[in-house]
């Protein structure tokens, strides 16, 4: 069997820069081309497998990752950067354990490294391990006390603790370091009891782009949320309206959990989500015609669409008032349209923001709001929507068909 012929270390030396350059210039192929032949000459080079990690990553190619890392942290154990970057690639696969086993021999060479002690806590955070990662983040604000992404997520830790008071007092030294933070205003009003009407765009988007990747296990799986299925056995079995569908659009539409449920029964459906990750979810799923990144009340607004059936599953829980959205969803539907959603229930007469930073609706206040918006109520049903803490969240679930508007009286 003939050797291979090593290129000389001035071959070495163009090959790996002209690989190294088409990767920062984002031509992937290439790069990985050039990588995979320097390494077919030196299998053992940590420097190769380490950048091919790296283009991995960036491609979201996150087992090949783990695997090109792994080679590369053979040939330099020590390395703080190989090492980092295995705590990233096992995360993005969904082993936060040996994601934090990584970050914490980054912590003995560099028992000063903030970034590893920040990602490590958001592992014990998507563990539920709540007291590990309350520890964590207090750790990187004695390295970092103006820390924002550690003050927030520890806010959230403590909410998620019960610990109200101390998640008031991170919310409040988030606001400190960037009075702009539009999630921890949301969250602080929503701790304090502070009325609001709706929530800013920007505080929905970022909750379910950090979201977007385990929502569906967390959602389905752990919270047994089935609101979509519950609709859609009600459509089915229902006799006051049409069973099948030409044009519908699904709001707040998700990872596209909704769309899953009702896509047989609908010709053409489109989408819309403030989340751009969770768009990049749905559109994988190839059921919707068209998916947009917008706002509810925008979109709306924009829109030249007739529909006949519009679906909106624990959508409105991020919307609040709903006087807006319902007048104008009305101009974009047709005389036969089936518009059904959920809401949350809470008590009284009008609807409130949460100590979880969702609203709930109570049903005086959907049927009122219906009437002089022009819907009309066909089935109102009360339901289990999701678990929360291992109890159930109650809410009603909601079918409607268009009317006209009417004045309503206050009482």
């Amino acid at each position: 069997m003939k050797k291979k012929t090593l290129p000389s270390p001035e071959e070495f030396n163009a090959l790996f820069c002209k690989a190294c350059d088409a990767h920062q210039e984002q031509n992937y192929a290439k790069a990985k081309s050039g990588y995979q032949t320097l390494i077919s000459y030196f299998p053992e080079a940590p420097i190769l497998h380490y950048n091919l990690g790296l283009l991995l990553f960036e491609t979201k190619e996150y087992v090949g990752a783990v695997e090109s890392f792994l080679l590369a942290a053979q040939g330099n154990p020590k390395d703080v950067d190989i090492l980092y970057n295995l705590g990233l690639s096992y995360k993005k696969v969904g082993d936060n354990t040996t994601a934090i086993m990584m970050y914490a021999k980054v912590l003995d060479l560099e028992p000063g490294s903030a970034d590893a002690l920040y990602n490590m806590a958001g592992c014990y955070r998507d563990e539920k391990n709540y007291e590990d990662a309350e520890t964590t983040y207090l750790k990187v604000l004695e390295l970092e006390p103006g820390h924002l992404a550690a003050n927030n997520n520890l806010a959230f830790v403590y909410h998620l603790l019960g610990n109200t008071d101390r998640a008031i007092s991170s919310y409040q030294k988030v606001l400190e370091l960037q009075p702009e933070h539009k999630m921890a205003e949301h969250m602080l009003a929503a701790l304090t009891g502070a009325a609001v009407s709706s929530p800013p765009h920007i505080y929905v988007q970022e909750v379910f782009d950090n979201y977007s990747d385990r929502y569906e296990q967390s959602l389905v799986v752990e919270l047994e949320y089935a609101v979509p299925a519950t609709l859609k056995d009600i459509v089915t079995a229902g006799d006051k309206w049409k069973h099948f569908f030409d044009y519908g659009l699904d709001l707040g539409c998700g990872t596209g959990l909704g769309g899953e449920a009702f896509c047989d029964l609908i010709k053409r459906l489109d989408g819309v989500d403030l989340s751009p990750k969770m768009i990049d979810v749905a559109y994988d799923k190839e059921m919707y015609h068209s998916l947009y990144v917008s706002g509810i009340k925008e979109y709306l607004l924009e829109d030249v669409g007739l529909y006949d059936f519009v679906l909106a599953a624990d959508v409105f829980a991020y919307v609040g008032d709903l006087q807006e959205v319902l007048e104008n969803l009305h101009k974009r539907v047709t005389a036969d349209v089936l518009f059904c959603f959920s809401t949350e229930k809470c008590h009284g007469d009008g609807f409130e923001l949460l100590s979880t930073g969702r609203f709930a609706h109570s049903a005086a206040y959907v049927s009122k709001l219906a009437q002089s918006t022009g819907w009309r109520v066909i089935k109102q049903q009360t339901s289990s929507l999701r678990k929360e803490k291992g109890t159930w969240i109650e809410g009603d679930l909601w079918f409607m068909g268009k009317g006209e508007p009417q004045r309503v009286e206050e009482k």
